[in-house]
């Protein structure tokens, strides 16, 4: 297997930290009082958790031989935490309540 950092998953790094800088630069726009802590370490995590999300998923896709275009990779890098969070809370073992109106 040669390196992991194909153009897939570089996409993907750049779609899921572009994310973050645009947040970053919004920033402008909230009132000193209300705007983050920079010095504390916790709001700059997400800048290193998200690109590894992101770069970790465009890796999972490449692997099950999913070809991704750069567009497509970055769109997988930006929305890397709502498909892993949707994936962590499908539980295909869990029956679904099927909700009824009352008295029908």
């Amino acid at each position: 297997m040669g390196t992991i950092l194909t153009q897939p998953v570089l996409f993907a790094i750049f779609g899921a930290l572009a994310v973050k800088l645009l947040e970053l630069a919004e920033l402008n726009k909230v009132p000193k009082p209300e705007r983050p802590d920079f010095k504390d370490w916790l709001y700059w995590f997400p800048f290193a958790v998200m690109p590894f999300l992101g770069g970790g998923l465009a890796l999972m896709y490449t692997s099950s031989n999913i070809s991704l275009q750069p567009v497509l990779a970055v769109n997988v890098g930006v929305s890397a935490p709502l498909i892993l969070r949707a994936m962590a809370e499908f539980n295909p073992f869990q029956p679904k309540a099927i909700a009824t109106e009352p008295g029908a």
